[in-house]
């Protein structure tokens, strides 16, 4: 069945709802204007590299000028001088530890209450415009992900992404500077929920798909060149403290190069269970790889259960979107739906939602919507 055919159909059950309709995956309202995209004002003019202006020389060499400052500042490279010392980190509360290194939070010194997070990376000393100018193949994995988050993370600016807002480089290591994130990763508030610990009601749920939907299209969209996350999933999602997505973590993005579709690479990076099957069996990466992404994270919202989850070890399927498949096509597909939500009366919304997700996870993909006409069928969307 042809894309727009797919698309029709998902339309004409929103317009059942008292939805405006989508033609050909593009509302109507959208070709007037795109006022729904979550832009910030002259994005553009912010998509810049403040780097040093000297890199270091040697291991330890040149004159060291202070912290790179990246993309449409919330601090000052003065705000933050005080991680230039050796025991800067000591006394700071960790708040999370991953494969790249230990990511700390802050509160910048005399700003009442600003709060930042810092991630070290224990690698050799590289100055900002030096690592930016190196070959990727004369660096290791951890310098190549500093450089990408730089060269992505670095240089954009949308209400649903979290930009990179410094470089610092020290003898032993470097640090990436973010905006603090009060509510901490959509993984572990789905964690929280899961043991009863916290609620996530279907609005916020919602919500959240809305926000990354639109982050998405703007890193695909209207970014140049287009960026690929490739590692899409619920720890790389943040939440803000007005309960907003911001997609996070560009260690692993490609920049997509004018004209091209597709690009093929030399290995896989990402995900076990968010992976799409054309990236793994081929080598090759398009836009409609965070789309599938998005879709095993878009079901896993609706139905509260996520690829490693031990119940569909005891499935027939024993894998998340195949068993998605199945109930969604079954003559009960309510029962994909997860059971803390129902009786809300937002079933056949979340139904809705569930299609779209089972759209985004076609094995072609081909026949996957782009991040455009999942924002739209998204945001159109009565509740």
């Amino acid at each position: 069945m042809e894309i727009h055919t797919r698309l029709q159909g998902i339309a004409s059950q929103i317009d059942s709802l008292g939805l405006k309709g989508i033609s050909g995956g593009k509302s109507r309202n959208v070709r007037k204007r795109l006022s729904t995209i979550s832009l910030v004002s002259e994005a553009k003019v912010y998509g810049w590299v403040k780097a040093k202006k000297s890199a270091l020389r040697g291991r330890g060499g040149g004159r060291y000028r202070g912290p790179a400052i990246c993309t449409r500042p919330i601090i000052k490279k003065g705000d933050i001088a005080f991680l230039t010392k050796e025991d800067s980190l000591a006394s700071l509360e960790i708040i999370g530890v991953g494969a790249c290194g230990v990511v700390y939070k802050a509160e910048v010194p005399g700003s009442y209450g600003k709060m930042i997070a810092i991630k070290k990376i224990d690698q050799p000393p590289m100055a900002a415009t030096e690592l930016l100018n190196v070959r990727r193949g004369l660096i290791n994995r951890k310098m190549r992900q500093i450089k990408t988050e730089i060269i992505t993370a670095g240089r954009i600016w949308h209400r649903n992404l979290l930009p990179l807002q410094a470089h610092v480089t020290r003898p032993d290591c470097h640090l990436l500077v973010y905006e603090f994130m009060k509510n901490g990763s959509l993984d572990g508030i789905l964690y929280d929920v899961s043991q009863g610990r916290k609620e996530l009601d279907w609005l916020a749920r919602y919500r959240i798909a809305r926000g990354i939907a639109s982050g998405l299209e703007y890193l695909h969209m209207y970014y140049r060149p287009c960026i690929i996350h490739r590692d899409i999933k619920p720890a790389n999602v943040l939440i803000d403290d007005g309960m907003e997505a911001r997609i996070s973590d560009f260690g692993l993005a490609k920049l997509m190069p004018d004209g091209h579709k597709r690009i093929r690479i030399t290995n896989v990076a990402g995900t076990v269970g968010y992976i799409a099957p054309e990236y793994h069996q081929t080598l090759t990466i398009s836009e409609k790889c965070d789309i599938y992404s998005f879709g095993v994270l878009l079901a896993g919202l609706v139905m509260g259960k996520f690829p490693h989850d031990d119940f569909f070890q005891y499935t027939e399927e024993k894998d998340m979107v195949q068993w998605m498949r199945n109930v969604m096509t079954s003559e009960n597909p309510h029962r994909a739906i997860d059971s803390k939500l129902l009786g809300n009366g937002y079933e056949e919304q979340m139904l809705l939602v569930l299609k779209i997700a089972y759209f985004c996870t076609l094995d072609d993909p081909k026949e996957r919507p782009s991040s455009k006409d999942v924002r739209c069928m998204l945001s159109q969307i009565k509740h």
